[in-house]
């Protein structure tokens, strides 16, 4: 198979036929122009641009994101929750319903709009950039946002439905509380104390988020198990794995250390 037949193979034969005309599902080549976009802003552009100027002042913008994103996270968790798994949908093997059944495209769209709110969370970066936070630039932070997007192209592309689904409940649900507490963070000192004794916690739900990730994944190398999909678990999976690793790294520096010191 040449590199046209691959990409025909890909973009047409294996994909989902019913979102190839949605904004940005024809081929990966817009999301792969805004991941270019913002890696070149946030290591290169955006530091040299601010290189010889004063920090700015986005008090009032992080917390309209932060508002946004929370809720928008929670819309999302409700989207999917209801677009099956209050009615036919279990918590095990659920293949893809590619049918034009009124759940199963809710399902679908859904899951666009979740990777347009992955993309809009790579707003995160890019206000640490214009405040100068770089340190806060981390791997682990840009690593994430950006596998984060491309796993949520593929998911609407090849697999808006049945099990694939299921991962991005918990997924919401996290966002929801962490840009909640990122909006309390936003209002002042005072309350930035309150918060601290919690930080860690964020980062441990993330990490328990992601077990259930694996786990729920896992079912798809039973070979009963949407056997075409089996390229999907093992990319999946292995993306979880690393995050999984980086954040368990974050955690020990951040935290574990500084109460053996």
């Amino acid at each position: 198979m040449g590199p046209l037949e691959a990409y025909h193979y890909l973009m047409e034969e294996i994909s989902d036929p019913r979102v190839v005309d949605w904004p940005m599902m024809a081929n990966p080549f817009p999301v792969l122009i805004i991941l270019l976009a913002y890696l070149l802003f946030v290591l290169h552009v955006g530091p040299r641009y601010l290189r010889d100027r004063q920090p700015y002042n986005l008090y009032k913008f992080m917390i309209g994101y932060n508002v946004a994103i929370a809720i928008c996270s929670a819309a999302v968790f409700y989207g999917l929750l209801t677009s099956g798994f209050t009615t036919k949908l279990s918590w095990g093997c659920e293949p893809v319903d590619y049918s034009l059944n009124l759940d199963a495209i809710s399902m679908a769209r859904w899951v666009w709009w979740i990777m347009l709110l992955k993309i809009a969370e790579l707003g995160d970066t890019v206000i640490f950039v214009l405040r100068k936070k770089y340190n806060q630039c981390s791997f682990l932070h840009i690593y994430h946002h950006v596998t984060t997007v491309a796993l949520a192209w593929i998911a609407c592309k090849y697999a808006p439905g049945g099990m694939w689904t299921f991962i991005m409940m918990p997924n919401c649900l996290v966002h929801v509380i962490m840009y909640t507490y990122y909006l309390l963070a936003c209002l002042g000192p005072r309350i930035q104390r309150k918060l601290a004794p919690y930080k860690p916690y964020l980062t441990m739900l993330q990490l328990v988020q992601f077990v259930i990730m694996v786990i729920h994944t896992s079912q798809a190398l039973l070979p009963s198990c949407e056997p075409r999909k089996k390229p999907l678990a093992y990319i999946y999976m292995a993306n979880v794995l690393i995050i999984f690793y980086l954040f368990w790294d974050f955690y020990k520096k951040a935290y574990l250390t500084k109460k053996t010191i």
